[in-house]
């Protein structure tokens, strides 16, 4: 640990919080970590109800499974349910470094906020949707819950507001690489699954980011 004696000596903040660390980060964070938490202490049944109303659940198995807020309800609600504190740990830690790039570059106000609550949305749908068609083609049951779906959508976007679409290609292929190697080891990686193909359906859909920039920029 360094001591600064002259306040004068303390080391120039950095960008991100200068400008202020944004307040739909904090809030969609809180969300998460708080539904999350209400998941993991609950009884057996209730948290059945939590992952009937926001799991992605595809397969034969799941056909006529009954969804208390509609079948849609889960291509967003995924997000906030998690398999335990490492995954949600690892998921918001992710969410807080890389989304207030995203959200600044929106704006401040909150409409700005509003964009970027629905680009979170509309990652996550993606996501949602590859993970179902995966389900569809394997002809396997399968459960499918977390923000990384939503988050990984944000790579694209941070790589734009950096480089244009170049720099959201080159912030994309490593993990695209690492999604399509998880694919090949069956998602599986000892400590948890992973729901490959929602991270490459989330990631397709963070290309949409410009259409949110320019909405944004529009109502500035």
């Amino acid at each position: 640990m360094q001591v600064y004696n002259d306040p004068t000596d303390l080391p120039e903040k950095p960008p991100i919080f200068r400008k202020g660390f944004p307040t739909v980060i904090l809030v969609l964070t809180g969300a998460i970590v708080a539904v999350s938490l209400i998941q993991f202490n609950v009884s057996p049944e209730l948290e059945d109800w939590m992952f009937s109303v926001g799991a992605i659940a595809g397969g034969p198995g799941f056909e006529n499974v009954f969804r208390p807020w509609g079948d849609f309800a889960p291509y967003v609600l995924h997000t906030f349910l998690h398999g335990g504190s490492f995954h949600l740990l690892l998921n918001m830690a992710m969410l807080i470094a890389i989304g207030p790039i995203i959200a600044q570059a929106l704006g401040k106000s909150l409409y700005a906020s509003l964009l970027f609550l629905a680009f979170f949305a509309v990652c996550a749908i993606g996501g949602g949707l590859a993970q179902m068609l995966w389900y569809a083609i394997e002809a396997q049951d399968g459960i499918a819950i977390g923000a990384s779906s939503a988050i990984s959508g944000l790579l694209p976007a941070v790589g734009y507001i950096r480089d244009g679409y170049k720099g959201a290609w080159s912030m994309s292929v490593p993990w695209i690489l690492i999604n399509i190697v998880l694919a090949f080891l069956g998602g599986d990686i000892g400590i948890m699954s992973i729901a490959w193909a929602a991270h490459l359906g989330g990631l397709v859909a963070g290309f949409s980011f410009p259409v949110f920039l320019s909405l944004s920029k529009a109502g500035r």
